[in-house]
């Protein structure tokens, strides 16, 4: 739940707008919304994505999946004019905390061709307001954590408060209440098999745990964003989540979080190491190592980005935000990208989509373009929903991608210039 912290007088605002609502919805889609026939597609002139580079072919669109026989009948035959076709982005990382404000959501991500999202931790209380808006061919597809794991005192519960401060939550609700519907708060042992009920009961896509600054002792006291879990707890959660057919995912801050994270057998890691980036304690502590990328790469650990902090939290002070950027953050990508593990794109900042992240990942240079367009368009939409067939441009594979005005592999500016979108066999007309 990083995503609402970025400055203190930020978050007031964030909240205000949201008791406002200023800002009215730009789509309105909901379960009892009907949606039209599917029809029956035929596009020409494509150059569409095939893994290594564009192939100049014709495809169709049968109840929503994607064919490489044409039909007997074509209900409507499109002229892609030799754009370039790929599959949809995704976002492996964020809080969708503003349910006055979802439509809105969901139209900019359609818009920047972002069609799966990821919702690292929340509340039952918050995604029950605008669930039935989400996973259609015409919407966003949404996984959410809800509640997270963490310890007394410590992160995500500053922002939870804040949320109780200014009325968003039940005004009912006591601190008794906070633990169980907002957070789940472990510092014994023997609590773990009720706070996992409680879990279980709200029906998590996969489960959240939040390690800060483990191992840093008494430096920790007080401060919100240097508490989380107990990682000595953190095996018997992820026994419990992989009963369950739960993956976990870890929310870590320093090198140490992502140690104790991979040791104790978690299935992600959600942010490289250099959120909330503390300099007095030396670059070294945010320096993933060498058995460490290892050990990742080979339990195929994945990896989500969100280098949106280095601007958002660390935009203020340039200097220390470059020295972030080419100290560890580079290092460490480098590291990882070496050892072979799997990297998600996930920005972290709420009120934006994963495209700022692409984008930014790619001014790095760690990647080629080829790269990160697999990145984007293929791992981290598969990783979000590995049941389904999406991410690739296939027979059989979900009729969902974007056509692009320019070649992404000659210019990576082009993912920005998206000409048409479709979802599921549907034209998205952001227009209405």
């Amino acid at each position: 739940m990083k995503g609402l912290i970025i400055k203190p007088a930020v978050l007031l605002l964030a909240i205000t707008l949201l008791l406002a609502n200023l800002f009215g919805p730009l789509t309105s889609v909901n379960a009892q919304t009907p949606l039209p026939q599917r029809k029956s597609y035929q596009f020409t002139n494509g150059q569409w994505f095939d893994g290594t580079g564009f192939r100049h072919r014709a495809f169709y669109s049968i109840n929503g999946v994607l064919t490489l026989k044409k039909p007997e009948s074509i209900d409507t035959v499109f002229d892609l004019k030799n754009g370039y076709v790929i599959p949809p982005f995704a976002e492996a990382h964020n809080h969708w905390l503003e349910p006055q404000r979802v439509d809105e959501y969901i139209r900019n991500y359609l818009s920047d061709g972002v069609f799966y999202v990821k919702d690292e931790a929340n509340m039952p209380y918050i995604v029950s307001q605008f669930r039935d808006k989400l996973n259609r061919p015409t919407s966003v597809d949404f996984v959410t954590a809800l509640q997270g794991f963490t310890g007394s005192g410590g992160h995500p519960l500053e922002i939870i408060r804040q949320f109780q401060k200014m009325g968003i939550l039940p005004k009912e609700w006591t601190d008794s209440d906070l633990d169980g519907k907002a957070i789940l708060i472990v510092d014994d042992a023997r609590e773990i098999p009720r706070k996992w009920s409680l879990l279980l009961e709200s029906k998590p896509d996969f489960v959240k745990v939040f390690l800060n600054y483990s191992g840093q002792g008494e430096s920790r006291k007080g401060n919100p964003k240097k508490i989380g879990l107990n990682p000595g707890f953190l095996p018997e959660i992820v026994r419990l989540a992989h009963k369950a057919g739960l993956y976990v995912s870890a929310h870590i801050s320093t090198a140490a979080d992502f140690h104790n994270a991979l040791v104790a057998g978690v299935d992600e890691i959600a942010h490289l190491p250099f959120v909330d980036f503390d300099k007095e304690l030396g670059n070294e502590h945010f320096l993933i190592s060498k058995a460490d990328a290892r050990l990742a790469a080979r339990r195929g650990v994945r990896v989500i980005t969100t280098l949106g902090w280095l601007v958002a939290d660390l935009g203020s002070d340039p200097q220390r935000a470059e020295e972030a950027r080419t100290q560890v953050i580079i290092p460490n990508l480098r590291l990882l990208k070496r050892y072979g593990v799997k990297l998600l794109i996930g920005s972290d900042q709420f009120r934006q989509t994963s495209l700022p992240e692409i984008l930014l990942i790619s001014s790095s240079g760690v990647f080629t373009n080829l790269e990160l367009l697999k990145m984007a368009c293929e791992g981290t939409p598969r990783a979000i929903f590995p049941q389904r067939k999406i991410g690739f441009l296939r027979e059989g594979y979900e009729a969902s991608f974007l056509v692009l005005d320019g070649n992404p592999l000659m210019n990576f500016e082009e993912i920005k210039n998206i000409r048409l979108r479709f979802k599921q066999g549907y034209l998205l007309d952001l227009k209405k």
